[in-house]
């Protein structure tokens, strides 16, 4: 029998190594869990959310009954639904004008711009152009995003900054297409972007995500993905996503992708809980033994009968498991 820990005991492993610092110094790390009793699946998605929200993270939860998880777009545009677009782009502009030198303002007025000259009492033209200078050159130039998602973001602060009916036109039709709401680029061509998020673009949009809710301030951001669905035998016709043999395959073969990219994932903690099926092996398995890419990178094929690793890439969690001390 392989050894399994407490939830509590795992999650306070997780606040201590990876939500109080590793995370906030740009580690990434994916974390395979496995409830062995079926109550505690959403207790500790409920506790870990908990957990991050309360430490400034941003998190997002995923179903793999809800969302089509093969398919890397449709993922990021669950994860971007969750995302606060608007106000990431004000807390961007707001650190902009203190690194000018500006007073940021606590009080509401009809723009940003207008804010800033009543705080610093300046003429707001000015300062409008000044702001497009600097928006210009810090998020439009950020070459560490991909082109369409730093034009999407320099938008965003536009948009912030004029305020208005123009602002808000702006903001939706930029968040429309990040959200993947947007049928075709029409919306968005006067932005400058002409391609949608789609399946082979959506990973670098994700990865910019990432290093824009680190520049905008977030240490970071805590994805949480239910996978009991992948292994469920029968479609049960409950109006819920089914997966086929292949969509299956596609969404282990996503995971596997997360897996050897975390060195380009600053700041996230992706933990995807399954159910026990998961560790399933043997002949005509819906488990991990189904994919062996993933499986011999995640799988503890070496492991104690009486002692945890937390640390694994897999770790089983049950109630009835020994109580154990970390430093």
């Amino acid at each position: 029998m392989t050894a399994s820990i407490r939830p509590d005991d795992w999650l306070r492993f997780i606040r201590g190594e990876y939500l109080d610092e590793f995370l906030k110094a740009g580690g990434a790390s994916i974390k395979f869990v496995v409830p062995q009793e079926t109550p505690m699946h959403d207790a500790i998605l409920d506790g870990l959310c908990s957990d991050s929200e309360a430490r400034g993270y941003l998190v997002a939860q995923v179903s793999a009954s809800r969302t089509r998880i093969h398919m890397m777009d449709h993922l990021f545009f669950e994860i971007a639904a969750q995302i606060p677009w608007k106000r990431l782009a004000g807390e961007v502009l707001s650190q902009i004008a203190v690194s000018e030198g500006y007073t940021v303002p606590t009080e509401t007025h009809p723009t940003f711009a207008d804010a800033l000259a009543s705080a610093n009492q300046l003429d707001p033209g000015f300062l409008r152009t000044e702001l497009r200078r600097k928006i210009a050159a810090e998020v439009y130039r950020r070459f560490s995003m991909a082109k369409d998602f730093r034009i999407a973001m320099t938008q965003l602060c536009l948009a912030q900054l004029i305020g208005g009916s123009d602002g808000t036109t702006t903001t939706d039709a930029i968040t429309d297409w990040l959200l993947g709401s947007t049928k075709t680029v029409a919306s968005v061509k006067p932005y400058g972007i002409f391609t949608r998020i789609n399946r082979a673009n959506a990973r670098y949009a994700f990865e910019s995500l990432l290093d824009w809710l680190r520049f905008a301030g977030c240490p970071g951001l805590v994805v949480t993905i239910d996978i009991a669905r992948l292994t469920m035998a029968k479609n049960p016709l409950d109006g819920s996503v089914n997966y086929s043999k292949a969509a299956r395959l596609d969404a282990y073969e996503l995971l596997r992708q997360f897996v050897d990219a975390t060195d380009r994932l600053d700041g996230l903690l992706f933990v995807v809980v399954a159910s026990p099926d998961f560790l399933d092996e043997g002949p005509g398995s819906r488990g991990i033994g189904d994919y062996q890419a993933l499986k011999f990178r995640v799988y503890d094929e070496i492991r104690d009968t009486t002692l945890v690793n937390p640390m694994s890439a897999l770790v089983r969690i049950s109630s009835d498991a020994k109580a154990v001390t970390f430093r």
